[in-house]
């Protein structure tokens, strides 16, 4: 099993499920859910483009999390960049070029990491977080009045703890010895739990999704290089590429030192593919937290 697993299932035990903090272990009293197709909104996570090549379909999380559920009808409005004002914009698109939204839907929603990569100081990370869980909790309403009943959502990995965050003291609280438990990511992220659980908490079964848990930052472990296309040390990733072969890519704008030439299998064991982006490697990673998420109610 990868190292991170191991460590992280013990900090991840509790899933905070919206409504309801379920012990791990809990058995499901409802039949597993099958979806008819697989929806993507949010930002690059969910987005193709925003990641390399690694000789696999599954680029994205959404991707992998459909896989997982064994669908392969995948509709990604996701862009990479977005912003949690973006989602209404991307729910937009669905509804006029997608036929709308169906019970038989489920919505995986990756979105926050360039909210929180904006602010500034704790009082702005306090503001901000609340104003987009506010926004959040607005849309996956609007998905419920559509008809969605199975929505999952991504919670922010540790953006100080990303090269892009390291390379430019992006740290936790603006001081360098603070702790990753008060960091900004944490403030957006249990700000969107709290939000998430006042406005749909009890339901039966759960509909709503947030794979988030005490200690969230544990999902990423510290990392200690900032070069482009470098993973964490400590996740059980490797960094050894085919030597002088550039990492292939969907769009070569995105990246340093990325073509769009054949695909470089040797990125099937990198984690990173900039410096906040995941390589298909690492959202397949990040994927199975949220598909493990599910198994307290849906499975």
């Amino acid at each position: 099993m990868n190292p991170i697993f191991s460590r992280t299932f013990k900090a991840l035990c509790s899933i905070a499920i919206v409504g309801l903090l379920s012990a791990c272990g809990a058995s499901s009293t409802v039949e597993p859910f099958k979806p008819t197709r697989v929806i993507g909104l949010g930002d690059g996570f969910n987005d193709a483009t925003a990641t390399v090549v690694d000789g696999t379909t599954t680029l994205t999380v959404v991707g992998q999390v459909a896989a997982y559920f064994g669908q392969s009808n995948i509709v990604s409005k996701a862009s990479a960049g977005a912003l949690v004002s973006g989602l209404a914009t991307q729910i937009d698109s669905v509804v006029t070029a997608n036929g709308g939204f169906s019970s038989g839907d489920l919505v995986v929603i990756t979105i926050g990491t360039f909210d929180v990569k904006a602010f500034t100081d704790s009082a702005t990370a306090a503001q901000a977080s609340a104003t987009a869980a506010k926004a959040l909790v607005t849309q996956v309403q609007r998905l419920r009045t559509a008809g969605v009943k199975h929505i999952l959502i991504m919670p922010v990995l540790e953006l100080s703890r990303t090269p892009w965050g390291r390379a430019n003291s992006f740290n936790p609280t603006a001081t360098p010895a603070a702790t990753p438990a008060v960091s900004w990511t944490n403030t957006f992220n249990e700000t969107v739990l709290l939000a998430l659980s006042t406005a749909f908490g009890g339901q039966t079964p759960n509909s709503v999704i947030y794979a988030n848990a005490s200690g969230v930052t544990s999902f990423f472990l510290t990392a200690t290089s900032v070069a482009v296309f470098s993973p964490f040390t400590d996740t059980g990733f490797s960094s050894t590429v085919a030597a002088g072969t550039p990492p292939a890519c969907v769009n070569a704008a995105l990246f340093v030192g990325c073509t769009t030439a054949a695909a470089n299998a040797s990125y099937t064991t990198m984690l990173f593919a900039d410096g906040i982006h995941l390589t298909p490697a690492g959202n397949r990673w990040a994927a199975q937290f949220l598909y493990n998420a599910t198994a307290q109610g849906w499975r």
